[in-house]
């Protein structure tokens, strides 16, 4: 429908325009004003039948880095210019990527830190594709890493994360 609306558009304008010239060089400036204003109805069909995909795009791509895909269960949030995805999973608990955690923390996902993880504090929640850590799960990890960066990755969690999220549940 909208390649429709835009060749229709363009169509529209160049039949305007040719009008509007015709009608000039017969002298008659009544028929020329009023052709101005349909090809402007055109031009702004086009300029919307385009624009709506432009922004469509746009609002997804934002959508996507606000991390609103998931019905609205993943958000993103960043610690030091890393970002870090959180999951919500269906009674609003927080669940954080461990693959973002990992990183920042400089382990691997698969290290054997994470053997030991129950599945209350690692699991791949539903509608999820990688393992995610519970809050438990992440504070655990946070008290017992040497990384320089986690004692303020714990601040940060509490601070800017789990607070935003309980002030949010609570309003």
């Amino acid at each position: 429908m909208k390649w429709f609306l835009r060749i229709a558009s363009v169509l529209g304008i160049v039949a305007a325009l040719a009008g509007i010239g015709w009608a000039m060089r017969k002298g008659n400036t009544f028929a020329a004003g009023s052709l101005v204003f349909i090809a402007v109805g055109f031009a702004v069909l086009l300029a919307w039948s385009w624009t709506g995909g432009l922004f469509g795009l746009i609002g997804r791509a934002t959508r996507y880095v606000e991390g609103v895909e998931g019905d609205g269960r993943h958000e993103w949030y960043a610690f030091k210019s890393q970002r870090v995805r959180v999951f919500l999973d269906e009674y609003r608990h927080p669940w954080f990527a461990l693959e973002d955690i990992a990183y920042i923390l400089s382990m691997k996902p698969g290290d054997a830190t994470f053997k030991s993880y129950g599945p209350r504090e690692m699991a791949v929640p539903e509608s999820a594709s990688e393992p995610y850590l519970s809050e438990s799960g992440l504070r655990r990890l946070v008290k017992y890493s040497r990384h320089r960066d986690a004692a303020a990755l714990g601040a940060w969690i509490e601070r800017d994360v789990l607070r935003v999220l309980r002030n949010r549940a609570a309003a």
